[in-house]
Formats: structure tokens, sequence, C-alpha cells
């Protein structure tokens, strides 16, 4: 009996182990043929919620009740449907019924609201309220339906509704704005978050019941890369299979034999912000004077090497634009005669004085981005050219804070709606967590144009309302505006389905359609 159960015994251990090596190298098989992507990126934001901060996962985890398409039009997600009474002031959403949130719990209209309801909830740190105060109130009438009253009609609603919704079953009764969802999130999207590795990647995998089909990558490593020499080097050994490309390194990129290099139009632009706090800025022939002093051309041709094109305006890339506005052309001698007119005359060291004071300011600029670090020093020879001292500063992302420069190398951008980027950037309002008039900005007439183009259903109207506040803001500058740049990435020929359009700030957008990405 003894020497059975010995036996018996070491036949069960010989039999453990064969299938612990088995099980090893079927584990190790399905790693090796695992279709995963890693993307070298710019970025590691600080929490993966939509409403509180906007990042490259949040179409991938989240969902809303709309989604762009490949022309960056609204259609359904979330919503299978909706209607939209007579006097457009409510809409009605219809919900579909196979949605389920990575935690497996069923998705419901009640999701929906109160999502909406902690967007409009002052006590949390949104930079997005503004978007959806027209927003009456929101009702959960049943599980599969959605009601949106409106205190006025507003055609951007739709486009607003792409936001990702939250879980009320795992965020109901906490503060939102320090949830431990932030930085663990469950939502309906494509992907499900995995892990992240603070300071080094964060992973999502595909979410194999995911609605309109499983992905066909299994898994997306965003790698945190904010150096652009780092970010392309990575690229050459093949360590990455997606980088944001510089203009600068567009020869290097070319001779990369493993990479595709696509260049997507954007409706991202870049400027020099006012920063109207300070009282340099308040003459606006002086604002004037530095829009007309820049070579614009000049600054697409050796920065951007071609790759964008010169800037006049917010809505370049949307048919609300006016072209018709002064496009404040290269001209130093009228920048000039705008500040002597001003009261400005030649110090001995050839920089304008006036009242013992010169006119000289700072530059502050994100070190880490070279296309605004060149522009900063640009912009500064070009001034230099009229008699104006601007010093370039060069500052981490982590020590700028935008609202307190004196002037700054800014980047906006969108290409849907046209309220996006507008009406959040120039109308007045408290200074704080909700607004993104970083430099202060004041104008009465631009307030009432947007307020009134946004609260209009007849698109022609809204266009001669749009009209109006880009000939209001050309004449009172709140930025001088300098280049839009085409969006340039750098990716593994192995990957396919890829479908460029029209991006946004900083290239956003790049990533609409990943869950139809592919992998050899």
């Amino acid at each position: 009996m003894k020497r059975t159960s010995l036996l018996t015994a070491l036949l069960l251990i010989l039999a453990m182990l064969a299938s612990g090596c088995g099980g090893s190298g079927s584990d190790n098989k399905a790693k090796d043929t695992q279709k995963r992507l890693v993307y070298g990126a710019e970025f590691e934001y600080e929490k993966l919620n939509p409403l509180l901060d906007t990042t490259n996962v949040d179409n991938m985890i989240f969902s809303g009740l709309t989604r762009f398409d490949q022309n960056n039009q609204a259609v359904p997600d979330l919503a299978e449907s909706w209607t939209i009474s007579d006097d457009q002031l409510v809409y009605t959403f219809k919900l579909r019924k196979d949605v389920k949130w990575h935690d497996g719990t069923t998705f419901s209209s009640s999701d929906v609201k109160f999502t909406l309801d902690k967007v409009l909830d002052p006590a949390v740190n949104t930079p997005i309220r503004q978007e959806f105060e027209q927003i009456a109130a929101v009702e959960a009438p049943d599980a599969g339906t959605v009601i949106i009253k409106l205190k006025q009609t507003f055609p951007p609603l739709l486009d607003k509704l792409s936001l990702g919704i939250l879980p009320e079953h795992m965020l109901k009764g906490k503060d939102l704005n320090n949830a431990d969802f932030n930085s663990n999130p469950v939502g309906t999207g494509p992907f499900k978050f995995k892990q992240w590795k603070k300071g080094e990647s964060r992973t999502v995998t595909a979410n194999e019941s995911f609605y309109r089909g499983k992905p066909k990558l299994d898994e997306v490593v965003f790698k945190f890369l904010p150096d652009a020499n780092v970010r392309l080097v990575q690229m050459e050994t093949g360590e990455v299979d997606l980088v944001f490309v510089e203009p600068e390194q567009l020869d290097r990129v070319s001779k990369i034999a493993g990479a595709q290099v696509y260049e997507v139009p954007s409706a991202d632009y870049r400027c020099m912000m006012y920063n109207f706090n300070d009282p340099l800025w308040q003459d606006v022939r002086i604002r004037q004077a530095l829009n007309y002093s820049v070579d614009r051309t000049g600054i697409v041709s050796a920065i951007l090497r071609g790759k964008g094109q010169e800037a006049y305006g917010p809505l370049q890339k949307s048919w609300a634009n006016n072209p018709d506005v002064e496009k404040y052309a290269y001209n130093p001698d009228q920048a000039k005669a705008l500040l002597a007119e001003a009261g400005w005359k030649a110090g001995a060291d050839g920089i304008l004085e006036k009242d013992g004071k010169k006119l000289s300011f700072v530059l502050t600029c994100p070190l880490t981005d070279p296309v605004r670090v060149a522009i900063a020093n640009t912009l500064a020879t070009d001034f230099k050219k009229i008699g104006v001292e601007a010093e370039p500063d060069p500052k981490d992302w982590s020590v700028i804070e935008i609202e307190k420069c004196q002037a700054f190398v800014l980047g906006w951008g969108s290409p849907f709606d046209p309220d996006d980027h507008t009406f959040k950037l120039f109308t007045s309002g408290v200074i704080g967590t909700e607004d993104n008039n970083l430099g202060s900005y004041r104008n009465a007439e631009v307030d009432r144009l947007l307020q009134a183009a946004r609260t209009t259903s007849d698109q022609s109207v809204r266009k001669q309302y749009y009209t109006d506040f880009q000939k209001t803001l050309n004449a009172d500058p709140a930025y001088n505006f300098i280049c839009y740049l085409d969006a340039i990435y750098a990716v593994n020929k192995n990957v396919s389905g890829i479908k460029p359009r029209l991006l946004g700030h900083h290239g956003a957008g790049f990533l609409w359609n990943i869950e139809e990405w592919d992998k050899k």
C-alpha cells in the first residue's frame, strides 16, 4: 500500500509538472500572438475621467450618447436614436439595450442623468460646465429613455453629448473630484482599463463584450515619452508602434523602413495669448502692432517645414469661417506706425519706451514642445525688428500657470461645431476651473455674439453671428494667431485600419476608430 501510494503520488507530481509546463508554453504562445499596439504618448494625464480632464483614452474607455464619424458629424452611440421637439427645446433619446459596463453591470438611463447632473453640479471641478449650461433638466422616465430639456435652443448639443458617460453605481455619493475611480476607471467603451504604472505606462485591453463588436487589437499600451527625440528613437528601434512626430523630425522619420507617415490636416492652431491682467495689453494698438509684425509665412516654411498654414482666426477650418477679416499680413511699417501713434519712442538701445518704461514682456512656452519653443524664439526676433523686447521663457509644464504669464504660446482648435473652442475661450466670466479664458479677455460684443450663435437654430443666422464675432475679435485681438499645424504621425507598417479625418488640438482624434485597427 505504501509503495502504491508513493508511486501514485510521484505520478501525480509528474502530471502536475507536465501540466504546468504545458500551461506556461500555452501562455507564452498566447502572449506571442497577442495583437498589442504601443503608443509613444506625449502626456501622462492625471485623471481618467472625461468630466475632469480630456485624455487620449477617453473614447477608448468611455462612450457617449453620440460619437463623431469620419466627417466629424455626430452620430448615434449609446443612444440608438433621438427625436427633437418642434420648438427644439426637448430632446428624447432611446438608448441601446445591449450595453454593459466593463464590470458587467447593465447600462441605463440613470447613468446618463447622473453624469449630466454631475457636469452641472458646482461641487464638481469640471472645465466643461459652460458646454452644458443650456440644459434645464435631465429626466430618466425608464431605463431606456433619456429626456433633456433646454433653457434655449442649443444646436451644439448633439456634439456635446459625445461626452463619456460615467457609471452611477460606482460613483453615487462619492466625491467625483478625488474618487479612486479616476485612476481605475470603468466605462462602456471598446477597451477596458487594465493597468497604470505612474510615470511609465498605461494599458487598456479589448472589451470582448463591446456592443459594436470586439476590437481587433487585444491590447494598447500608452508609454509615456514626453521627449520628442526619445519617441522617435523608440520608433526607430521598434519599441513603439505609433508616435506623434514634430515637423523637424520629418526627414528622419521618413527613413524608418518599418514606419508609415501620416500627414493629417487639423484645426489645431498656435497663437500668442495676451494676458489682459497686465496693463501693457490694454492699448489695442500694441496688440495690433505685434500682430502685424509676425512673418507667418516664414514660420510655416521654416518651423513647420510647410506642414501647415498661416492663421488669422480661430474658425479657419470651420463652416463658420469668415475669410474676409483683416489677416494681419506681415507689415513692420504698419506696426511701427501704430506704436508711434500710441506714444512709444526708441530708447538708446533701440527698444521702445514710454513714461520711463520699456516695451518689454516675457513670452512663456512649454519646454517640451519644440514647435512652440521655436515660435517663441522667432516671435522675439520679429518683435525686436519693430523695437519690442520679448524674452522667450521655456518652462516645464509642471511649473507653468498660463493665467499668470504675461504672454503665452498657446494652442487650441476644434474640428467640431464652431461653438467648441470659441465660447469657452473668448467669453467673459469668472476665471477658474470652469473657464478656459486664460488671458482674461473681455469684450461685451464678443459675449453677445457668441451667446447668440450658440442659441440660434438657423445655421445661416448662426454663421452671420460667427462672421461678426470674427470681425470683432480681429479688431480687438485676444490672441496673435500664428499658424495651423498639420498633425504628423509615424505608424508601424503592420498596423492597418486607420481612417484619418480632420483632427483637433495636438492631433486629437487620430485614434477615433481604433477599435477597427489591426496589426499583423
